[in-house]
């Protein structure tokens, strides 16, 4: 760990090294934040939108939408089971499995057709109401107005649609999410899944920030531009940071019935080819809920460190409370880590969410153009979906490579980097791969 100390600022705890400027730059930007009381960056940190990637830090009677992020509740899910690798050893039931799964779940921008809503409607429909319920939602809705860069607020009890909760429940999204099986060091068979809370959580950010950004303009805050970069807060005690943290609250349990309604359909896929498969999460992880270890690491939550009780934002980072399972992936043709955090103070009892990037999307496209017999070669030994075409920009037409080993950083020189806040307990390799 390193501590980096700048005039005027609170100093950034770093446990990664060979720190990005633009990285450090936003971090330096927050930790002059009037209302921050603790930053700390993870060992996969790297530059995010106004807060890294891997970023943590405690705030003080507010919350900061951009400190979450637009996908509340992105996270992990995990479920090991009684298969051995010799059962997957041919590639021919390889991509049986892929290729359900690739049916199942839909990828993408892509979401539930209509008999699958139904389908849904049954299986979820009380989870669903009760989702709705348990945050409060209906008592925190703002309506705004804007009137000569004036704002008025209403709330009114405006319920959240459940035809669009149903459109979108049990669908992976895009990007970095992934639906993998891998093998541990001993030869079982596991299931892991990346995913978060589609376009539900990137509503509540958005607007929830953009009432802050007008908030902050209307009290004359200085905090809300930094660097020519708006970071706008919610004071917790007013009806607005109130709304926002019952939303908030809304799509954590989105993200987290989201990742479990997939795995269930994984479960689906693996036992029709095993009709024997038994599913054995409790073995590793005590703290298993509904048979799965299952955690977000893009939230907020009132937190007791060093003697205040402070709001911890972790975006791209996962909590790990001393003896707490969490779940820490690779890239898809390299390893993933089962942890039990070690509740490290300096961290705000945080670790990695990943291995983290080590190059954007787009330049590693470029990098990588007509090489894709280089990017196989890094998957050798996994059966993944195929890479689609970028459809926008001036890379348009060449392939979207972007989520291979290579744009990742080293998992091992990460986990290295964070001996002192997890204990790795299961290590991981893939052998499907479903990208979204």
């Amino acid at each position: 760990m390193e501590v980096i100390k700048k005039d005027g600022a609170l100093p950034i705890f770093s446990w990664c090294p060979n720190l990005e400027q633009e990285t450090l730059d936003q971090m330096e930007v927050i930790s002059k934040l009037p209302f921050v009381r603790h930053c700390a960056l993870m060992p996969d940190a790297h530059q995010g939108f106004e807060m890294p990637i891997g970023g943590v830090a405690s705030c003080e009677n507010v919350v900061v939408p951009k400190f979450v992020g637009v996908d509340i509740g992105c996270g992990v899910g995990a479920i090991k089971t009684s298969l051995r690798k010799e059962q997957l050893d041919d590639v021919a039931v390889r991509e049986r499995i892929l290729h359900s799964l690739s049916r199942g779940i839909p990828v993408g921008f892509a979401h539930n057709h209509q008999k699958r809503v139904k389908e849904l409607e049954r299986q979820c429909g009380e989870k669903v109401k009760y989702l709705l319920k348990k945050s409060k939602v209906k008592d925190f809705f703002q309506t705004v107005t804007k009137d000569n860069s004036t704002i008025c607020t209403e709330y009114v009890p405006v319920p959240w649609p459940e035809k669009a909760i149903f459109e979108q429940l049990g669908t992976l999204g895009g990007g970095n999410h992934f639906v993998e099986i891998q093998y541990d060091e001993e030869g079982a068979i596991w299931i892991m899944l990346h995913s978060g809370s589609r376009n539900i959580g990137k509503k509540v950010g958005d607007y929830f920030n953009e009432i802050a950004l007008d908030l902050n303009r209307k009290w004359h805050s200085n905090t809300y531009m930094a660097k020519s970069k708006e970071i706008p807060f919610l004071p917790v005690e007013l009806p607005v940071g109130k709304a926002y943290l019952a939303w908030m609250d809304m799509a954590l349990r989105f993200a987290y019935l989201n990742r479990k309604v997939m795995l269930e359909e994984v479960k689906r896929n693996i036992k029709h080819e095993f009709p024997t498969v038994k599913f054995i999460t409790e073995e590793v992880a005590s703290d298993a809920s509904d048979g799965m270890i299952n955690i977000h690491h893009n939230f907020s939550s009132l937190e007791n460190h060093m003697g205040r009780n402070v709001w911890v934002h972790r975006k791209g980072a996962t909590m790990a409370r001393e003896g707490m399972t969490g779940i820490i992936p690779g890239s898809m043709g390299t390893a993933s880590y089962i942890v039990r955090g070690l509740g490290n103070v300096k961290s705000l009892m945080s670790c990695s969410h990943g291995a983290g990037r080590k190059m954007g999307r787009m330049e590693f496209c470029r990098q990588m153009d007509g090489k894709l017999n280089e990017v196989e070669e890094s998957l050798e030994g996994v059966v993944h979906s195929k890479f689609s075409t970028i459809e926008r920009g001036k890379n348009k037409g060449k392939l979207d490579v972007s989520e291979a080993p290579g744009a990742y950083k080293n998992i091992e020189d990460v986990m290295v980097n964070q001996k002192d806040l997890v204990e790795p307990i299961v290590k991981l390799r893939p052998l499907i791969c479903l990208k979204g």
